[in-house]
């Protein structure tokens, strides 16, 4: 009765029981929690990380609406020579990470390469992650 969101973006952030992984050639493909109303006039608020490795990356929320537009920052670019289409198939290969997914990984590095500047960006991403969940419990 006392789990929240919170605790679950905790539980999906936990390397030492081995739910959140990013060594050893696997990674954390992407982690999703959801919070469901039992009032059926409440919208489902779901929050997705969209980027590996939930310990280094924040979960952003969003409601499933009529008409709803896709943002090109989450969008695997396309191609007009893509291999999967090309016949035979898949003589090369393009980069299908989209915008976040790349500016992820480059924070990553950032994160490795200078602890301080690191520590502050995850300290700037945990702050927007909680101004997401403010704006939800706001919304619920």
């Amino acid at each position: 009765g006392h789990i929240t969101a919170e605790t679950l973006m905790s539980i999906l952030r936990d390397k030492d029981s081995g739910i959140c992984v990013d060594a050893e050639g696997f990674r954390t493909a992407g982690s999703m929690v959801s919070v469901l109303p039992r009032d059926p006039a409440l919208p489902c608020v779901h929050f997705f990380t969209a980027t590996p490795d939930p310990s280094r990356s924040v979960f952003k929320p969003f409601v499933f609406v009529a008409g709803i537009k896709p943002v090109p920052q989450v969008s695997s670019p396309t191609f007009l020579q893509d291999p999967a289409k090309q016949i035979p198939r898949f003589q090369s290969s393009v980069d299908r990470r989209h915008e976040l997914y790349r500016r992820h990984q480059a924070a990553l590095e950032l994160m490795e390469q200078d602890q301080e500047r690191g520590r502050k960006l995850l300290e700037t991403l945990r702050e927007l992650e909680k101004q997401g969940l403010e704006g939800m419990k706001e919304l619920l």
